[in-house]
């Protein structure tokens, strides 16, 4: 589909960026996001075509790869405005997810480049890895800011580990005032690095712990492996409980054991298993707030899984798609692609009316439902400003119903 002007909803996210950007850079912009929410695709060739006389290609690429624009700023201000329109209490909780994602990509010539494990196919493969934080505040899922790590051949002295980078978003993270921030992270994370970052802002943490970890209990003095550890006290501690899901429910045996984790601190072990799964299906849980129970740890911890259906959806965007060689060029995109995110978030928040906006999990339409709503829209809009110029009503009315039936 390719429009006349800029969807409405595009404008208004605009239309709030317009301090940071330049007049020309507004238009580049406003282009993109439509191409991606139109769904033309993320390759330079496709992207000035969602718009009828929009720019050349290489006025897009010279906007993602040279124009000067703080582009994580322009990210960070739309999540804080949404976060603001929601009025936060301060008995509400800010979920700060941190995970990566692996993007393989054919070219050899982009930078940061490197080697890596492509899980989907199981095999080695080059690409990027890309550091993700998102907040997840009332079920909605948010994304805040995306770092492309690079291997130490591209970074030389200034090479960090993930762990440093997840420690640094962590440390640059502000939340609204009074609004307690609980971050979320798996096991590869799990490491002094990024609980002591934790830890100096007043976070509190959840994350799974690895098998090979060693807990000195509390109260006992002596140490134990996880593994050795997590048979015995669900076998004899544990109780079998009833973990909701978005259908039905599924039975879990769970256990909690206090201690100390090696270079971390104290913390609460919880041990989950399903009845009739094998042992080496044992997951242990690992928090810093030792004052929930082992249900709630749970529970909390299974809000992890939502920056992973975020990258689902982000790669129903384009996530991947990019053809820039240049290191700025491809973290804009990524940016980009997570504005495009929240312009769909946005539009599905004002249809809601604020009771709903108040509701502990907002109801808000899955990602795809949200876009298809968002292109009919577009599609209508594009459609009356078409039929608008007919003076006969009659006529006017007969090419719009026919227009919109196809």
């Amino acid at each position: 589909m390719v429009v006349s002007r800029v969807p409405r909803v595009v404008q208004e996210v605009i239309s709030q960026a317009a301090v940071r950007l330049t007049k020309p850079q507004r238009g580049q912009l406003a282009v993109i996001l439509t191409a991606l929410l139109l769904g033309v695709g993320a390759k330079l060739k496709h992207l000035p075509g969602a718009v009828k006389s929009s720019r050349h290609r290489t006025s897009v690429g010279r906007f993602l790869s040279q124009s000067e624009w703080d582009e994580d700023g322009l990210l960070e201000g739309a999540v804080q405005r949404l976060l603001k329109s929601l009025r936060l209490t301060r008995r509400e909780v800010i979920h700060l997810v941190i995970d990566d994602t692996r993007i393989v990509k054919r070219g050899r010539k982009m930078d940061d480049v490197s080697k890596l494990w492509d899980h989907t196919h199981q095999q080695f493969a080059h690409g990027h890895t890309v550091v993700t934080a998102a907040l997840l505040v009332r079920g909605i899922t948010l994304p805040w800011r995306f770092v492309v790590w690079q291997a130490k051949p591209w970074a030389g002295t200034a090479y960090r580990k993930p762990t440093e980078i997840a420690a640094e978003l962590i440390r640059d993270f502000t939340p609204p005032r009074g609004v307690p921030v609980r971050v979320l992270f798996d096991a590869y994370y799990l490491c002094p690095t990024v609980t002591k970052a934790c830890d100096a802002r007043g976070f509190t943490w959840c994350s799974v712990a690895t098998k090979n970890r060693r807990l000195i209990r509390t109260g006992r003095g002596h140490s134990g492996l996880l593994k050795r550890l997590g048979p015995g006290v669900l076998k004899h501690r544990g109780r079998k409980v009833r973990m909701k899901r978005d259908r039905g429910g599924r039975w879990m045996r769970i256990a909690t054991v206090d201690g100390r984790l090696k270079s971390i601190g104290s913390v609460r072990i919880v041990f989950s298993k399903r009845p009739r799964d094998p042992w080496r299906t044992l997951l242990a849980v690992a928090t810093n707030d030792t004052g929930r129970s082992a249900r709630q740890i749970i529970e909390i911890y299974e809000r992890r899984w939502s920056i992973e259906v975020l990258f689902k959806e982000l790669r129903g965007l384009g996530l991947g798609q990019y053809q820039m060689l240049r290191r700025n060029g491809i973290h804009r995109h990524l940016v980009l692609v997570g504005l495009a995110h929240l312009t769909l978030t946005r539009q599905a928040l004002a249809r809601l009316d604020a009771p709903a906006r108040k509701q502990n999990r907002i109801p808000l339409p899955r990602c795809q439902e949200r876009l298809a709503d968002l292109r009919q829209s577009i599609r209508h809009d594009h459609i009356q400003a078409l039929t608008h110029r007919i003076r006969h009503e009659p006529t006017r009315n007969q090419l719009r119903q026919a227009l919109l039936t196809l």
